[in-house]
């Protein structure tokens, strides 16, 4: 019994640090052209907001990575300390992403880009995915089994703008997120025998909002409420 605990505990290590891993290099890659390496690509300059979104992010990205580590590490106490910062920089990056969302919309606004309806409503679904994810994580975060799979949701619903930006033909992108969606609920099936609610309702969420936001940005309504919405003096 100790051994069958032991090798379980030691796929769980390698699984989650294996799923971190791929969502840090799935960033890199995905956002190489347009900042990572973009001297190579010659893509053009980024203002300051947009230099200071892309740090926030990365440094986000790599403190995931850093938190799944330490739990492999078994240095947990260590983990939940560094958790409440997380939470702290969770809200400071929620509120940097939305502020460069709005900025982005309106420059492609005044520059004539087309889809910005789509722009702002898929920045409105990613960052809802990861306030829902992450809030329930915080809240159960008593429960380990629920916390950490909350949290690969999170990171999942946060990183679709990555995903739809890899060297991929666009038909393929929902696949990769639905693929990516289903490697935790296929560990579990495969290696634990059992399936968690969260994961399964999780994978719903994330999958239906890819189409749902093309349905609802082509509709003349949110067409003009986008419109007015980031042309409005309030906001």
């Amino acid at each position: 019994m100790a051994t069958r605990s032991v090798n379980i505990r030691y796929r769980a290590d390698l699984f989650y640090t294996s799923l971190a891993t791929l969502f840090t290099l799935t960033v890199f890659v995905g956002f190489s052209r347009t900042y990572y390496v973009k001297g190579l690509f010659g893509t053009p300059r980024l203002s300051w907001l947009a230099h200071l979104h892309g740090v926030v992010f990365t440094l986000w990205v790599l403190f995931f990575l850093v938190q799944t580590a330490l739990v492999s590490a078994r240095r947990i106490s260590l983990h939940r300390r560094c958790g409440w910062i997380g939470a702290w920089f969770a809200v400071g990056m929620v509120t940097l992403g939305a502020v460069m969302a709005m900025h982005s919309v309106r420059l492609g606004y005044a520059s004539g880009r087309p889809n910005m309806p789509l722009l702002l409503l898929s920045s409105i679904f990613d960052i809802g995915l990861f306030c829902i994810f992450f809030a329930a994580a915080l809240f159960l975060r008593s429960n380990t089994e629920l916390h950490k799979r909350l949290m690969i949701l999170a990171m999942l619903g946060l990183i679709i703008p990555a995903i739809g930006r890899l060297p991929i033909p666009s038909s393929a992108i929902p696949w990769v997120i639905l693929g990516f969606s289903l490697l935790s609920v296929l560990y579990d099936a495969l290696f634990l025998r059992r399936a968690y609610l969260v994961n399964i309702a999780g994978v719903l969420l994330i999958n239906m909002s890819s189409p749902l936001r093309f349905i609802i940005s082509d509709t003349p309504r949110w067409q003009k409420f986008a419109h007015w919405f980031t042309h409005s003096p309030l906001f």
